[in-house]
């Protein structure tokens, strides 16, 4: 039976290890595999079986190779680089087409159901190689195939979402293209990579970020705000600090972002019971799982950098007693109201690559 974290920062950060590694890597290397095709289910109901209806995500398999790979990286006796290698290599000979675009869509026999060329799915590709590279594998056939599959999608500015230019353009796609460049130029020390994470940023200082903190999601084909498609998310301006510090410790220089006002608009954006909602601007009726990780992630970020205004360990008690408290070991509550009624209808798979991020950096840190 899962209980709250213990008040000792030395028996939690045990807590933290034991569900990682002794719950949730068991549950989702197991019951979250489909049997015979040996990818990733993309969800689990609340008693740990499949959700055999649910169409699979291709992006859903290399989160999961990275989450595998990268808990691996963090405790290799306990978790095998096996799986994130099936996973992944998995992805390189079925995931793309004759035309060398990825696919967004499988069924459960891992057949090809949609291609859609995704930046966002991409990127999942892309970091899931970065991170196996940094375990000591050797991919580098798979980075010619990510460079030629980014190089399909290039824009005069930026990327294209899709292989079909699909609009309104979003801020996300990006910020995910700015993590795994970072994360590939910590692998291989490649100048193309730390050049396109630039790109990103340039972008994010002047066209995502506005002068107040606020960071905006949709704009039109020439980068401008698409008032008719405009949120906000505060969870997403949440990882952006995290991405921003990650950047500035693997690049080596400042990302001439203005961090306090960035999370001085994430706090004013929490409700009552202090956690983040899907959307500030239109207002969402839910607060999914990974704005939790995101901001638990910017805390810790910012606590390092001086500020107090949110102790870590809160943001962490809430995320745990909110979200990784479940039915299953080692599953989670994706999505609960405002008032905290539960709203989830299952466990997706997705979620973990936010969970083993935030926890892991919480595993390392001073929490008391």
């Amino acid at each position: 039976m899962m209980t709250a974290l213990s008040t000792d920062p030395t028996i939690a950060i045990d807590e933290i290890h034991d569900w990682l590694f002794k719950h949730a890597a068991p549950l989702w290397s197991g019951a979250g595999i489909i049997p015979l095709s040996g990818i990733s289910w993309e969800a689990l109901n609340f008693d740990g079986s499949p959700c055999v209806d649910i169409p699979v995500r291709l992006r859903v398999q290399p989160r999961q190779a990275f989450s595998f790979a990268r808990l691996a990286r963090a405790d290799k006796p306990s978790v095998s680089m096996d799986l994130s290698i099936r996973l992944l290599d998995w992805v390189y000979a079925a995931g793309f087409d004759d035309a060398g675009h990825l696919g967004a869509l499988t069924d459960a026999d891992g057949n090809l159901l949609k291609v859609l060329h995704d930046l966002y799915d991409l990127a999942f590709v892309a970091l899931a190689t970065a991170e196996l590279i940094m375990a000591g594998e050797d991919r580098s056939a798979d980075l010619v195939r990510i460079d030629a599959a980014l190089d399909l999608l290039k824009a005069d500015k930026g990327w294209h979402e899709t292989a079909d230019h699909r609009q309104p353009r979003r801020q996300n796609p990006h910020m995910h293209l700015f993590e795994t460049t970072t994360a590939l130029y910590e692998a291989t020390n490649e100048a193309k990579y730390r050049d396109m994470a630039d790109e990103c940023l340039d972008l994010f200082r002047r066209v995502y970020l506005q002068p107040d903190g606020i960071l905006l999601e949709m704009f039109t084909t020439d980068w401008q705000p698409d008032d008719a498609t405009q949120q906000i998310e505060p969870g997403h301006m949440a990882e952006w600090i995290w991405l921003l510090a990650e950047y500035e410790r693997v690049i080596g220089k400042a990302s001439g972002v203005d961090f306090d006002l960035l999370w001085s608009q994430i706090l004013t954006m929490r409700t009552a019971r202090g956690v983040l909602p899907d959307t500030s601007t239109p207002p969402s009726a839910t607060c999914r799982l990974w704005p939790q990780t995101e901001f638990l992630k910017a805390a810790l970020v910012m606590f390092r950098r001086g500020d107090t205004r949110m102790a870590p360990r809160v943001a962490l008690d809430q995320l745990w007693n909110d979200y990784i408290i479940a039915p299953v070991p080692g599953g989670w509550i994706d999505a609960r109201d405002r008032d905290g009624a539960v709203t989830a209808k299952n466990m997706p798979a997705s979620s973990l690559y936010h969970i083993v991020i935030a926890l892991l950096a919480v595993t390392v840190t001073d929490i008391s």
